[in-house]
């Protein structure tokens, strides 16, 4: 792994915490120039002492703080990005969310609905409706291309799925799959691969971020695991590695395809009883 992405400029957003965080480690860890992002300032500083820690150098990494729903901030990640390191090769879209704050399930539908979509889906509006990933995305194809880079979104397998606690999660995700799809044949003859992660249960402090107390919140994850076939949720990391993997030249032949990593949550079925 070490050196694997030497002189490589990685930017993932949705840094501060769980899979993204443990991602800036691994590209650190491995050479990159990384642009971390985040919301929380104590969450980015936490990744810094992480990547730094796992042999990462200073001057290799550079941090952007805010909300995807900034039009500056997604401008700024960019901007920055070439400015500091002098190109793009990577950009792994990370951010997103179930529920508004409070909103356990689907109370105030159309309220959820829409910061659910504006986070996960719109966050720009001119003519036409955009998607954070997707302005994003637009702003980085100038620097993908002349890298022949890609780009590796972070989608759920909540896409594949109902779940009536999070609709409109699940609908912003599967979204997100399609537009992995179509923008990989856009972007197929620029030489950028696109490809989605759709992570099953894993490990993050995505549920307690909603405002779900501690004790429900292992209730939650407990009672979720008895579904898993593998019954257990994913560590952070594990994802990570495939972030990782996707990314990297390794994976050269690999576009617009949606990878579920989910312990086998898509292929489990309620045992008929025969007794």
């Amino acid at each position: 792994m070490t050196g694997e992405y030497s002189g490589k400029v990685v930017i993932i957003t949705g840094s501060s915490s769980g899979i993204g965080q443990a991602a800036a480690v691994l590209f650190a860890k491995a050479g990159a120039s990384v642009t971390i992002h985040g919301r929380s300032e104590e969450g980015l500083k936490k990744t810094i002492d992480m990547m730094l820690a796992a042999g990462g150098e200073k001057k290799r990494i550079h941090s952007v703080r805010g909300p995807v729903t900034d039009e500056n901030v997604l401008k700024a990640l960019i901007d920055e990005t070439v400015k500091t390191f002098g190109r793009i090769d990577v950009l792994i879209n990370n951010v997103g969310i179930a529920n508004k704050e409070g909103f356990l399930t689907n109370t105030r539908a159309m309220e959820n609905f829409d910061y659910v979509i504006e986070v996960n889906l719109k966050s720009f509006l001119k003519s036409v409706f955009q998607a954070h990933i997707i302005h994003l995305t637009e702003l980085a194809i100038p620097h993908l291309e002349k890298t022949k880079g890609n780009i590796v979104n972070v989608s759920s397998i909540g896409s594949q799925k109902t779940s009536p606690q999070v609709p409109f999660y699940c609908i912003a995700k599967a979204g997100l799959d399609h537009f992995a799809r179509n923008y990989a044949a856009l972007l197929a003859p620029k030489g950028i691969r696109v490809n989605n992660l759709n992570p099953g249960g894993t490990s993050t402090a995505f549920i307690s971020r909603h405002g779900v107390p501690q004790d429900m919140e292992k209730k939650m994850s407990e009672d979720y695991s008895q579904h898993i076939p593998l019954k257990r949720f994913a560590e952070s990391k594990e994802m990570a590695e495939f972030l990782f993997f996707m990314a990297s030249e390794k994976a050269s032949y690999l576009t617009g395809q949606i990878i579920n990593v989910d312990g086998g949550s898509l292929i489990n079925s309620p045992a008929m009883k025969l007794d």
